[in-house]
């Protein structure tokens, strides 16, 4: 189309022509979201349009894919020769588009024809692109690299996330990664231009839980675009694995798999190997292991050429089943782990596990080491078989519980108390079984009665995923809970007297108050003190000052509940809490304390008196109002000549008269 056919009546008869034609052709507003000026007959029945078509919007009717390649394709400047490979609508054939400058209707246009592809052309490209990304069974999504969309995403994807793949490609890649934006784009950039193709991140489930993931991303060309083809990877438990080696690197040096570190390069050696790595490759002496180049030690050359150049692209490779040869020239079978590691001056040594799986029971040796370092443990450990069998017991379970029984029931029963082994047996041992170990304070039996302990429960599972053995450790914590117990009475009690301090009385009258909010109990408070108490203290020193305080302690809490609570306020001034007392009980236990007072003999001070206050509290009161009700019942007490026990105002009566004043 020319500026010749711009006229309308031109239009009209170009219309005509091209609605004869058996190809698809669209005309639509240059940038103007490329609104529609024209379909064919071909290109409605292919999209489903109906007559009225004017003004519809075009890259709608395209799927996702095939709308971001035509629009990265209209927004080039010139349009000839450029060609798009379209997937096309459901249920029609793909297309090839063919975009191009036109004027229509005196308006800048452009005109697109879709030229059906043939089926030798389709199988060039969606064919494969289902078979290695839809069908396949690892995790993989195609990522816009300039926005970061998820463009779409594989059945594993899919499962493995949690979304639907609506929703999923609903999402950029910044939705479940936890890097920054900004680390992302980064990561995303690096491979676009291929310098790095391997990632490790931590993606974000659909159910909020995070898994470490390792990326094998790099740049792909699809139907005229650029996307990034990233492949995932979950290794959440083998970075648990990876961790656990770490935190136990001492118990992992007598393990029967082999651990290591060589140089690289084609005369690599190693600089580091545990006593097992010389059993497995049957070395003489560590010096002989050391001298063998590590090339020596692979059956298959081109084993190596794969497994070098896998650890140099990724980083690392997790148990990668490798066909081995000892030093005497023995071949095994073995799985080995291996990390690339980047020193700070630039060289590269690589460190990992070897783990010979042709001859397993060759690991008696290093069991037998490990159990006589279990031995030395002051630690109790046990274990017990998948036929509920106990099977060991070290050196300080046998000096605290004996010899114990074979069978698991009737070993719980000689070594715990009735609480514990139903603790066990009822949370422990399941929770085990179910999430791999449990730790809570239990008990042992010891000869002194029970001995609290820390216990740690741990379930190894074999290959097919069966419970092999459960191992207990247990520590002695008695000496702590000593300390912990001093420390707790100490912080809540008056080292003089003994009776608890103001902080733990304000504590438990909380507790108290929110008891009587739930059931509406009666609760009464007492405020006493000694009368003339500095009399004594200048008179006969404050050694019998204290004598005085803490002896009348002693003379309250013979007459008290174990429910009442008294506390040294401050000085001589104490303070009582009655749960469940009403005021006239609260007023009857007042006076007999203060018989019983006043009839002690605290020689070599003169008669003891004391004066007290007495009140209810009630719900409503603050604690400041009720102390304050108290504090006035006390002075009165004292004015009207002490050595007796006066009642608070009621709450009301109380506020209205300081009202008043």
């Amino acid at each position: 189309m020319d500026e010749g056919n711009s006229t309308a009546s031109g239009d009209d008869d170009l219309s005509r022509l091209l609605d004869v034609l058996p190809l698809p052709v669209l005309v639509a507003r240059d940038q103007q979201e490329w609104r529609l000026l024209y379909a064919n007959a071909a290109a409605r029945r292919y999209f489903g349009l109906s007559d009225g078509i004017v003004d519809q919007p075009l890259l709608p009717l395209l799927g996702d894919v095939d709308r971001h390649a035509l629009e990265a394709a209209l927004a080039e400047s010139e349009l000839t020769e450029i060609r798009v490979a379209c997937q096309g609508v459901a249920g029609k054939p793909p297309f090839e588009a063919l975009p191009g400058r036109a004027t229509w209707q005196q308006q800048e246009a452009c005109q697109l024809t879709l030229v059906p592809l043939t089926e030798s052309s389709r199988s060039a490209s969606e064919p494969f692109y289902k078979q290695m990304f839809n069908t396949n069974p690892a995790i993989k999504m195609l990522i816009d690299p300039v926005d970061g969309r998820i463009v779409d995403a594989n059945a594993a994807a899919v499962s493995f996330y949690g979304y639907s793949l609506n929703a999923l490609k609903q999402l950029k890649i910044t939705d479940i990664n936890c890097q920054s934006s900004a680390e992302v784009r980064a990561s995303m950039a690096r491979a676009k231009t291929c310098q790095q193709l391997f990632f490790e991140f931590r993606h974000r489930l659909a159910n909020g839980e995070v898994r470490d993931v390792r990326v094998y991303s790099g740049p792909v060309h699809f139907q005229s675009r650029e996307y990034l083809h990233s492949i995932v990877v979950d290794v959440t438990d083998e970075k648990r694995y990876c961790a656990q080696l770490e935190g136990y690197n001492d118990l992992f040096h007598d393990l029967p798999v082999g651990i290591y570190r060589h140089t690289a390069g084609p005369k690599g050696r190693f600089t580091a190997a545990n006593p097992a790595m010389l059993r497995i490759f049957e070395a003489d002496s560590r010096q002989a292991l050391f001298a063998a180049p590590i090339t020596s030690l692979y059956e298959c050359p081109r084993q190596i050429h794969e497994f070098m150049d896998d650890l140099a692209q990724d980083g690392a490779v997790i148990r990668r089943p490798l066909r081995l040869r000892t030093l005497k020239g023995r071949s095994i079978h073995a799985e080995v782990t291996a990390y690339r590691k980047t020193a700070v001056d630039g060289s590269i040594d690589y460190s990992g596990i070897v783990e010979d799986v042709t001859a397993r029971h060759a690991a008696q040796a290093n069991q037998d080491r490990l159990t006589h370092l279990l031995d030395a443990s002051p630690d109790i450990v046990s274990i017990v078989d998948a036929d509920q069998r106990v099977v060991y017991l070290n050196k300080a379970g046998r000096e605290q519980l004996g010899v114990l029984p074979e069978a698991l029931s009737e070993a719980l029963i000689a070594a715990h108390p009735l609480w514990a082994r139903r603790l066990i047996q009822e949370k422990g041992i399941p929770y085990a079984i179910e999430h791999g170990h449990w730790y809570a304070e239990t008990a042992v039996l010891g000869c002194d009665g029970e001995v609290p302990v820390s216990q740690l429960i741990i379930t190894r599972r074999d290959e097919s995923g069966k419970v092999e053995s459960i191992a207990t450790i247990m520590r002695d914590i008695s000496q702590a809970k000593r300390y912990q117990a001093e420390l707790e009475y100490h912080a809540g009690h008056d080292p003089l007297t003994g009776a608890f301090n103001r902080n733990r009385f304000i504590d438990l009258l909380g507790r108290e108050r929110q008891e009587v909010r739930r059931d509406g109990r009666p609760l009464s408070l007492v405020m006493f003190d000694i009368d003339h108490f500095k009399r004594v203290n200048d008179t006969f020193g404050h050694s019998v000052g204290d004598m005085v305080l803490a002896k009348l302690v002693r003379t309250c809490h013979a007459l008290l509940r174990e429910v009442d609570v008294l506390a040294r306020w401050g000085g001589e001034e104490f303070m009582l809490l009655l749960p469940g007392t009403p005021l006239a009980g609260a007023a009857t236990l007042a006076e007999r304390l203060r018989r019983a007072v006043e009839e002690e003999d605290f020689a070599p001070a003169p008669c003891i008196t004391s004066s007290f206050g007495v009140a209810e509290l009630d719900p409503d009161e603050t604690d400041t109002q009720c102390y304050k009700r108290l504090d006035e019942a006390l002075y009165r007490a004292k004015a009207n000549g002490r050595n007796q026990v006066c009642l608070a105002e009621p709450l009301n009566d109380s506020v209205e008269r300081r009202q008043v004043q």
